[in-house]
């Protein structure tokens, strides 16, 4: 293991946490012999690259869901330098993570939100860990949080999972093909028009001057999980802060995987690599459904 919490970080405890019984994988996710678990080998953006495969990620990660499940309403939140939240289940969980990836994806770097960075920096491909997405909802005994860790090789969002314990949901994408609890997302779906269409929003926008939107606007608690029902068909856009690459990964490959679309506010390309040292991304971020990223961008400025 290239590094441990403790070497990393002095923040909270770095104990070992036994995992829980891994629930049943999703049909279509079943893994494969295991001289081939622990890679994938695909080929995109005009090279060869080995990434690690989701057949063997996956069940590590419903691990660390049943982790932080396990804590659920039995913690205590605390603030961070930068004045969110964090809990013992955040740290367990990524504590976690980082104990048993690297058995998964030797050589790959890992990074993640509660300790920073593993393994090399040279690395074509980085697994970013958000242990529990939306604290804020875990600590307030909401069921929106989530545990989502993407793969970005070479600046771009080829991967990811994102997993609700709470509600048993988990939404996946590789090799340009996403799914829902098993489902393959089609490519270009927009949200139905049966029902109120909504859109799904960072929790501070009440601060700011309002939006155009006409329609109904939600704010779940959790980024990766607002990208992955944009990407699911559910929600129009999420309109998502000044998130951290953590946050979005798995959720844009999600988004590349049905034909939406991931723009800063301004309108701007998103350029994963400067992010992939933690920063905070500089503007807003707006995730939209395949097609309606001019459609709905104009309606998510300030007044």
């Amino acid at each position: 293991m290239p590094g441990n919490p403790r070497e990393r970080s002095s923040r909270g405890a770095n104990h070992h946490v036994a995992a829980p019984a891994t629930q049943p994988r999703e049909q279509g996710f079943a893994p494969p012999p295991p001289a081939a678990i622990l890679r994938a080998t695909i080929v995109r953006y005009g090279e060869r690259m080995e990434i690690p495969s989701l057949a063997a990620l996956l069940p590590v990660v419903r691990e660390a869901g049943e982790l932080a499940r396990g804590l659920f309403q039995n913690v205590t939140a605390e603030r961070k330098a930068d004045r969110t939240l964090v809990t013992t289940a955040d740290r367990a969980v990524e504590s976690y993570l980082v104990a048993r990836l690297p058995e998964i994806a030797p050589g790959v770097r890992l990074l993640g939100e509660e300790f920073g960075a593993v393994g090399p920096d040279a690395a074509t491909c980085t697994l970013t860990l958000d242990p529990i997405d939306g604290t804020s909802a875990f600590v307030a005994g909401l069921p929106t949080w989530c545990v989502t860790v993407g793969i970005v090789c070479d600046g771009r969002a080829v991967g990811g999972i994102t997993y609700l314990p709470m509600t048993g949901e988990t939404y996946v994408a590789e090799h340009g093909e996403a799914r829902w609890n098993g489902r393959v997302l089609p490519r270009g779906r927009r949200p139905a028009h049966e029902g109120d269409l909504f859109i799904v929003t960072h929790s501070d926008l009440h601060r700011g001057r309002g939006i155009r939107f006409p329609g109904k606007v939600r704010a779940l608690g959790s980024t990766a999980y607002h990208m992955a029902l944009v990407a699911r068909g559910a929600a129009v856009a999420a309109l998502l802060g000044h998130a951290r690459i953590w946050d979005i990964a798995a959720g844009a490959a999600m988004l590349d995987a049905v034909g939406g679309e991931l723009r800063y506010r301004t309108g701007a390309a998103v350029d994963l690599r400067p992010l992939l040292g933690g920063e905070r991304a500089p503007e807003h971020l707006v995730a939209a459904a395949p097609g309606m990223m001019d459609e709905i961008l104009p309606q998510l400025q300030p007044r």
